[in-house]
């Protein structure tokens, strides 16, 4: 189970392109239930009696927060949008993974040191914004960051991965609500293992 779900939590599955962590969820919970299928929505379904008259449903979203690129600049620095509920005050320093058609590609979020940063009031600008956060994948042009495969709209995602805090706290990013699909899994394993018969 804990291999299921680090592997689960540290599979890439950005706000619209879910469907590879589903595949991964669908691949375990198999054994364990009587049917499976995916709509047109893309929403991936297990179903434990599917003949019974009544249903009890579990649901859990699979995806987790990302960004966009939205604009590269001539230094090539890499501007970025929200792909969900994604937080740019947590965003300096967090490296990342841009998605691109010829493979990942490593980044780190920056924006400007605080001695260059534009003054209001005489006051140095204290907080990062969406429009003074940027991604640097090591260019110093656009078209070096282009020849990387990078292009407006790349999703980006977090490199962190699940770790354990004292052998008992889970950490890592996508827990909400990933966690929600691994624990559904967990229900229909049990229920196959201990030959639970549901009425």
């Amino acid at each position: 189970s804990e291999n299921f779900l680090f592997e689960y939590l540290n599979n890439p599955s950005p706000t619209g392109y879910e469907s590879n962590g589903q595949k991964l969820w669908l691949k375990y919970i198999s054994p364990y239930i009587d049917e499976t299928f995916v709509d047109t929505y893309g929403t991936a379904v297990a179903i434990i009696n599917p003949e019974a008259k009544y249903k009890v449903v579990i649901e859990a979203h699979a995806d987790e927060i990302s960004w966009y690129v939205h604009y590269i600049t001539p230094e090539g620095f890499i501007y970025v949008r929200r792909n969900g509920g994604s937080d740019h005050m947590i965003a300096p320093s967090k490296r990342v993974n841009i998605h691109t058609k010829k493979g990942m590609v490593k980044a780190v979020f920056g924006w400007p040191a605080i001695h260059t940063r534009s003054n209001t009031n005489n006051k140095p600008e204290s907080t990062p914004k969406i429009d003074n956060i940027f991604l640097d994948c090591g260019c110093t042009t656009k078209e070096e960051v282009e020849q990387l495969g990078v292009h407006v709209g790349c999703v980006i995602t977090y490199e962190d991965e699940l770790i354990t805090l004292n052998n008992k706290y889970y950490v890592g990013r996508a827990l909400d609500n990933r966690i929600g699909g691994f624990i559904i899994a967990e229900v229909a394993r049990l229920l196959k293992e201990k030959k639970k018969k549901l009425p």
